[in-house]
This record gives structure tokens, C-alpha cells and sequence, in this order.
């Protein structure tokens, strides 16, 4: 089953929110998902927004490293279909099936087949859509919190000596 056939959340943009929202999400100027998080976390800020494929099976976001980025979200994820964003895939769903590959032990260490090679049809790669503390926004497909990525926006201050600042620095999350 696809990540687009599933029962997913309901999300609203934070700007038609109401009090009695769930789900919301902040978008850039081109209308792409930035943010997500819920109505009444709003005012602190929403934490980073993961994007996944509709077309993407649980099995292949639990098996491979598209897993490692919703530690970028509490809340879960926003499943895309070219471009639209379908719903929000909650972290009890992906932790509740996590639990039955575990028990399978299919978790990660699949018999390798030929067919592993072969993308069938159109694929569009998990990314998170960070904002960094110095306001840069970047977009990841892989991340680990103890290394966390070089952002290439402004650095946090002048550099150590005469001349330019350095401009890359650590990715530091900043709540939208």
C-alpha cells in the first residue's frame, strides 16, 4: 500500500487556520510546505516540514533512509502528490508498522532481489524542507542529528579575523 492510499491527516495552511485546526503547515512563496506542526504550537514555532512521495510504500520509508528524517518532526510527515499535499502521515502510523517489520524481522536488512534496482515509474526522493537559525532555507534528503549538515547561508557573526566572515556553518533548526 502506497503512502498515498493511506488514511492521512488533515492539514491546513497555518494563514486559513482556524482555533479548531489540527494539523498546519507554513508554505514558502512558491506554496511549498516549509513547516508543519499543530494550531496551538503555532506561536512558539511549527518544526520543520518532512515531504514524502505519495507514491512511496511504508515498507520502503521504514527500510531505507528516508526514515532518518522524520527525527525532524513529532508530528510525522506531509505526503505529497506532485506537488499537492495530500495529508499528514502520523508517527503512530509509521511507529505502529515499525513494529510489525520489526517482529518479521524485515527491519532495514531485506533479502536483497534484482527488482531492488529498478524504480518503476515515477519516483520523487523524501526531503525535509529546514529552516536554519540564520534564516536559509534548505532542503535535506538525508539527516543525522549528531552531524548535522554545513548550511551555506550567513553565518551567526563576523569571522575570527580581518577580511569576509565565513559563511558556512552547522544547520541550526529554527522553528517556523
Amino acid at each position: 500500500m502506497t503512502l498515498g492510499e493511506l488514511t492521512l491527516a488533515p492539514v491546513t495552511p497555518l494563514s486559513e487556520a482556524g482555533a479548531d485546526s489540527g494539523y498546519v503547515m507554513t508554505v514558502d512563496a512558491q506554496g511549498r510546505p516549509t513547516a508543519l506542526g499543530r494550531f496551538d504550537d503555532a506561536e512558539a514555532g511549527l518544526p520543520p516540514a518532512v515531504l514524502l512521495p505519495a507514491p512511496m510504500t511504508l515498507s520502503q520509508l521504514c527500510t531505507g533512509g528516508a526514515l532518518d528524517l522524520l527525527a525532524l518532526n513529532p508530528y510525522g510527515a506531509l505526503v505529497q502528490d506532485r506537488g499537492r499535499t495530500l495529508g499528514v502521515l502520523e508517527r503512530h502510523t509509521v511507529s505502529a508498522y515499525l513494529v510489525t517489520l520489526s517482529a518479521r524481522g524485515t527491519l532495514r536488512n531485506d533479502t536483497p532481489s534484482p527488482l531492488d534496482a529498478v524504480l518503476a515509474g515515477t519516483y520523487a526522493t523524501p526531503v525535509a524542507r529546514v529552516v536554519c537559525h540564520c534564516g536559509r532555507l534548505t532542503t535535506l534528503t538525508a539527516y543525522d542529528p549528531d552531524f548535522p549538515p554545513v548550511c551555506p547561508g550567513p553565518g551567526p557573526g563576523p569571522g575570527p579575523g580581518p577580511g569576509p566572515q565565513d559563511a558556512s556553518h552547522p544547520l541550526a533548526i529554527r522553528a517556523e
